[in-house]
């Protein structure tokens, strides 16, 4: 089962939006409608491209790192963002690219945005949007607060193999993944789809990638990882080895 603030997030996305999507969900149909974030598909996606797509627009923005393959990109300044996805990766990926990086910018920009509104009142707006610096008073409540100002940035990095290359330690990326997952198969859901007559551990998982794949669209690795957390509590030993926990 999700913990609680992961339901009650899915719970305020789906109320924002009016309704629940049919799987396999896309989000990208909903997201620029009813959020202040325009999503953007681009071929062989990369740092350098993005710089590109802004430049096009006369928006002098440059990423301070070297040219990175990407799988998505998100950029948010003055409470909006742009979703990058990378248009050559499969539907299955672009539709968790899409998921997850919405998460972040509901969970690690909107949010602490509204906590520093509520915090400071619209004085901080200027702040927020890099007009100005924060004082002295207003860095510490910031650091208290867990804002940051200026622009936002969230990069899916993809290693050589085509995969994620993410510290998968990092809580941001940690609830990052867990709210995309909840706002795609709910957790509640999934482990229904289990049959009942399916009881060994080992074929649960199995049974549960196939069904998180062929029904619900996750693209595999996420599927395996996300079965693997699901039923982790009736995983065990060399069953957990054997599902990299």
């Amino acid at each position: 089962m999700s913990e609680g603030w992961v339901v009650r997030a899915a719970e305020t996305f789906w109320r924002q939006v009016g309704g629940t999507l049919p799987y396999p969900r896309d989000l990208s149909y909903v997201v620029d409608r009813f959020f202040p974030l325009a999503v953007v598909s681009l071929p062989a996606l990369s740092t350098h491209r993005i710089e590109q797509w802004f430049a096009r627009r006369d928006i002098p923005y440059r990423f301070a790192r070297y040219d990175r393959s990407l799988h998505g990109c998100i950029v948010a300044v003055r409470g909006q963002g742009v979703l990058f996805v990378n248009a050559d990766d499969d539907v299955c990926e672009r539709r968790f690219t899409v998921a997850h990086e919405t998460a972040h910018f509901l969970l690690d920009y909107l949010e602490p945005r509204q906590r520093a509104l509520q915090l400071f009142g619209p004085s901080i707006l200027p702040v927020l949007d890099g007009e100005r610096s924060p004082t002295i008073e207003e860095r510490i409540h910031a650091v208290l607060a867990d804002v940051s100002f200026g622009v936002f940035v969230d990069l899916m990095v993809r290693n050589p193999h085509g995969d994620i290359d993410q510290p998968v330690t990092v809580q941001s990326e940690d609830h990052a993944d867990r709210l995309a997952l909840e706002l795609l198969v709910p957790a509640e859901e999934a482990l229904a789809s289990i049959p009942d007559d399916v009881v060994a551990p080992l074929e649960k998982v199995r049974c549960l990638v196939s069904y998180l794949v062929d029904r619900y669209g996750l693209p595999r690795r996420v599927a395996q990882m996300y079965a693997a957390v699901l039923l982790r509590t009736q995983v065990s030993g060399s069953m957990a080895q054997w599902l990299g926990l």
